[in-house]
This record gives structure tokens, sequence and C-alpha cells, in this order.
């Protein structure tokens, strides 16, 4: 389902040198047949008027060439605010934007190097991207209640980015979000000490009195974890399912 997904990344930098360039004689170039548009406020900046203005041209230029695509704001270098007016500085960013955004109304995220921020953002955005996400998660969640699993997550196989995931357990969204994002973390520094001694990653299991955890190749673009907390439940049998969805799953993308 995530096969045929080729994302073309512009990474177009924000020094004033080409900004004049991007928005005059690269303007259809740059803002044609565009997806989304993920713009980056600097919290550091001086001049927060200068960057509205120029978020307004980039606009101009989305609903000239491409008038559906999707707006994402990151308010970066949120760590630089005091924890207690994190949420405050987002929230007055998300309604300055929502005023002369028009039809395009951005989702708007603060997101920091610095902790799980980044990756939530991406993770959502990428979240939006994924053709037949409706459809995905069904199958997901029926693949989870059939096998007593209690989570069950699909990550994307190059970033560890959450694809999707059902869930089970008592746990409310963002103490989800939260493990997830570690979990991915941890299998990502754990990939690069394997490529570090040349050794190829493949999967991972761990398997206490409290649960069995598997991290498996799913499709060819994911990966899949499964979690289940019933001692009953033999592995083999954990991995026997694992294997008979994996087919189910590739076909959604036929």
């Amino acid at each position: 389902f995530m096969g045929e997904l080729n994302l073309n990344i512009w990474d177009c930098g924000g020094q004033h040198k080409y900004l004049d360039n991007y928005l005059g004689e690269e303007k259809e170039n740059i803002f044609g047949n565009v997806e989304v548009l993920i713009y980056v406020f600097d919290l550091e900046t001086n001049n927060r008027e200068g960057e509205y203005t120029l978020y307004d041209e980039c606009l101009q230029g989305l609903e000239t060439f491409s008038p559906d695509a999707k707006v994402y704001c990151l308010i970066h270098k949120i760590d630089k605010v005091p924890d207690d007016q994190r949420e405050p500085t987002v929230e007055s960013y998300r309604r300055a934007l929502a005023k002369r955004s028009d039809r395009f109304q951005p989702g708007v995220y603060g997101t920091s190097i610095w902790d799980h921020t980044l990756y939530r953002a991406w993770s959502q955005i990428v979240y939006t991207l994924v053709p037949n996400m409706a459809i995905i998660k069904k199958h997901l969640y029926n693949f989870c209640r059939l096998t007593d699993a209690t989570e069950v997550v699909l990550f994307e196989r190059s970033t560890f980015l959450v694809v999707c995931c059902s869930s089970f357990g008592g746990d409310d969204e963002d103490a989800i979000n939260e493990k997830y994002m570690s979990v991915s973390q941890v299998i990502k520094m754990y990939r690069n000490m394997c490529r570090q001694n040349q050794s190829a990653f493949r999967s991972v299991q761990v398997r206490n009195k409290h649960y069995t955890m598997f991290i498996e190749p799913f499709t060819k673009s994911t990966y899949i974890l499964v979690i289940t907390v019933d001692p009953e439940i033999e592995p083999a049998v954990t991995k026997a399912n694992i294997e008979a969805a994996r087919n189910h799953f590739i076909k959604l993308a036929d």
C-alpha cells in the first residue's frame, strides 16, 4: 500500500538570495505539481512579520499552480521557549496562520531537534500522504483483534516513521505516540550499530513475564510491531500470523 508512493522532496533554503529566485522566475517550477508544502518558521527570527509575508507569497504560488496542495507549518526551535509557554506560542501561530491561509488551513506543529516533536510532525504529515489509510487502519485493527494482540504498529521501512497503529491498551493517544517514537528511535540506533558492525538488521523479538514483542519486516516498504500480553500465545503462532497477514496487506497495494 506504500510501495508505489514515491516522494520527491525539494528542500528550499530560506536565505533571501534564494527566495527571490523561488518566488520569481522559478515560481512555476517550484510550486507546480505540489502535494504538500511544509513551511518552517524559525522562533529565533527577529522579523516575524517578514516571515508571514514570505509565507503569503508561497501560498500565492500554490494557489496558482497547486491549489489542491496540503500545507503544514513547523514552528521550529520550540525548545527555546519555556515549557509553560510552548503551547500558547504554537496556538498564537496557529490562529495567525489560519486567518491568512484562506482555503489551505495548515496543520501547525511546534518542533525541535532535541525531542520527539519533529518526528511526530513528520509522522502525521506522512500519514496524510498514504493512499487508502482508512482501509489500512481497518485491516490493521482486524489483525490486532483476530490475533489477540494488544498493540500493532506499522513503521515505514527506511525512516521508521509511524504509518498507523491499532491498540487495545488503556494508554491515551499522547502516551501511545511517545511510546512508539521511543521504540522507533531505539530501533534506528540499533540498526545503525548493526551497520557499523557490518551486520544486517532484520528483526527483533523480546519476551518477558509482562509481554512478547516482535518487530518484523512486513511489506516491501514497512515493518510491523506486534505486542501480545497473553503468556499462552506462543511466539511461533504470532510469527505465523504475521506471515499470513503479510500477503494480505501486500494485496492492498494491488
